[in-house]
């Protein structure tokens, strides 16, 4: 099976993926090299727009490098089942992934609000109203929103004819 077999376009799929997933890396400019950081995060998908919040630090180095050059790659998955196969290596995963490009930056005014709202949401399952939010709840922290460009979700589901099979 190719990649463009397993490709989820279901705009459905793509909100399960995100809402059950638990981790999103980014992937910053950092020289000749990536800087992967796995971080907590939030995110609003309407039609095919995607924005992914995380909150962070104010200082440091995905600061600096997001100040630098403000391009970014993404990946989220989110793993059910390892299982034995007849592949070559005898083992296959079942999982869902979503990987893309797009721009990040550091947000603040009523789109640090809406960040924060919706990592309380994915998080906790709830949204405190905005008027919840304390000087010092908005001052703690950054948030970053990466804008996505370009995302494709993809999913392999390899089963096992009996449950011995799954690792």
């Amino acid at each position: 099976m190719t990649g463009k077999e397993r490709e989820i376009t279901d705009i459905n799929e793509i909100e399960d993926v995100l809402r059950s997933a638990r981790v999103c890396r980014i992937a910053l400019i950092d020289g000749a090299y990536p800087y992967i950081v796995p971080m907590l995060f939030g995110y609003s998908l309407t039609g095919d727009k995607l924005e992914i919040y995380f909150r962070c630090e104010e200082k440091g180095k995905k600061m600096d490098l997001i100040k630098a050059n403000g391009n970014a790659a993404f990946e989220i998955d989110r793993l059910h089942d390892i299982i034995r196969t007849d592949h070559s290596l005898g083992f296959a995963a079942h999982y869902h992934s979503i990987a893309g490009t797009g721009t990040i930056e550091v947000v603040t005014g009523i789109d640090k609000i809406t960040g924060i709202s919706l990592l309380m949401k994915k998080y906790l399952g709830e949204i405190p109203a905005e008027s919840k939010y304390s000087e010092q709840t908005l001052n703690s922290c950054a948030i970053l929103k990466l804008t996505a460009d370009e995302l494709c979700c993809k999913e392999y589901n390899c089963t096992a004819d009996d449950e011995d099979q799954v690792i």
